[in-house]
């Protein structure tokens, strides 16, 4: 018989997941501040490797898309349960100014949960929330394991 974990375990148990088995979130330096169903905030340190623009010393593009991404995505899996598949399908991305070579704090939430898709808008800041680096929407497909 499966157990049941509270929410607050199921949070606790994908934190650690993110941050110490997927590859990518790990040569980010990845690190979840806060996580809660249809939320994340994550910190991400920076590394002089993640600049793009070598003459002004931001942060390359791609970065902070991959960010944007994982950052939303867990989101996403924050909804999802044991054995089901979450995957992007759709991402849209607008830089509003670069990025320093400072530390990249990114703020995720649920925008809508469908029965297949999940949509979820972040937010990318250095200083302050209120004047983000870059902002994008991401959508997923859920297929739940019992499908």
């Amino acid at each position: 018989m499966e157990s049941i974990l509270t929410t607050e375990q199921r949070m606790k148990a994908l934190k650690y997941i993110i941050e110490n088995n997927m590859p990518v979130n790990k040569i980010l330096g990845m690190e979840i501040r806060k996580l809660e169903e249809g939320f994340a905030e994550v910190c991400i340190p920076f590394k002089k490797e993640f600049i793009g623009d070598f003459s002004r010393g931001l942060w390359h593009g791609g970065i902070l898309a991959s960010i944007a991404d994982s950052t939303s995505g867990l989101v996403a899996l924050t909804l999802a349960r044991k054995g089901d598949n979450v995957n992007t399908i759709d991402m849209r991305i607008d830089y509003l100014h670069g990025a320093i070579d400072k530390d990249i704090m990114a703020v995720s939430h649920l925008v809508k949960a469908g029965k297949r898709v999940i949509v979820a808008d972040v937010k990318l800041f250095q200083k302050h929330q209120d004047d983000p680096v870059a902002v994008a929407r991401c959508a997923f497909s859920i297929k739940r394991h019992n499908q």
